[in-house]
C-alpha cells in the first residue's frame, strides 16, 4: 500500500483548519502502526512533518 500521501497532505491541512492540534495528529498516526506497519506509519509521519513545515508549525 501506498501512494496516499496526496490525501493525507490533504486531510492533514483540513483537521489544522479546523482546529485539531498537530500534536493529535502525531498521536493518531502512531495509534495505527499495529494496523499499518511501522514503515507506513513512518511514511505517513513524513508527509504530515511535511504539511507542518509549510505551516510554520515545527
Amino acid at each position: 500500500m501506498g501512494g496516499c500521501e496526496a490525501q493525507l497532505k490533504v486531510h492533514t491541512n483540513a483537521a489544522l483548519n479546523v482546529g485539531i492540534a498537530p500534536e493529535q495528529i502525531v498521536e493518531v498516526c502512531t495509534h495505527c502502526i499495529p494496523y499499518a506497519g511501522f514503515p507506513r506509519v513512518l511514511n505517513a509521519l513524513f508527509t504530515v512533518k511535511a504539511v507542518f513545515e509549510e505551516r510554520n508549525i515545527l
